[in-house]
């Protein structure tokens, strides 16, 4: 089967499994408000978002990441919010090591040709999309605490599971 001419990439922190199951238990717990839940493999934190690339960029995005130093970061998901639409949860104040590999990830973006996200980076995990009656108060979420020792390149599918095409250690 040939690869297609371009690909929906982007990077980010991947849950353990046990954090993943924790996400979802909080997730069950809230109101939709017409929207769907975020399947558990799925539930992600995006660094940076590449967008629709096509192969050349993609080899750059990999060989790029592979230079990309950074300490392990640990964080709390502690915040629920919203993006019109999205109900997430995130940390209520981003550690610097989590700014800074988003940092270095919007570099490596713009290194391959890429535009990044000018907006502030807001780091979170969408838990519901397309809510389409928005919550007048949002719940207390719980304190997850999330050690990350690994980023990923992931490639978005249309109504598919997201791939993990390469794991990268953070130090």
């Amino acid at each position: 089967m040939a690869e297609p001419p371009t690909r929906r990439l982007f990077f980010a922190l991947w849950p353990a499994p046990e954090l993943a199951q924790a996400l979802t238990a909080w997730q069950a717990a809230l109101p939709r408000h017409g929207g769907r839940r975020v399947p558990q493999h799925n539930l992600h934190l995006t660094l940076a978002f590449a967008g629709d690339v096509d192969a050349a960029m993609a080899a750059c995005l990999q060989q790029g990441a592979e230079a990309v130093t950074a300490p392990a970061v640990a964080l709390t998901l502690d915040r629920m919010d919203r993006f019109g639409p999205l109900l997430w949860i995130g940390p209520s104040q981003t550690p610097p090591p989590l700014a800074a590999l988003a940092e270095q990830l919007a570099a490596l973006l713009t290194r391959c040709g890429l535009t990044p996200d000018p907006r502030p980076y807001r780091p979170h995990v969408t838990l519901i999309r397309h809510a389409h009656r928005a919550p007048t108060q949002l719940p207390e979420p719980p304190a997850l605490p999330w050690h990350a020792d690994h980023f990923c390149l992931a490639e978005s599918l249309p109504g598919q599971p997201y791939r993990l095409l390469q794991r990268y250690r953070l130090a």
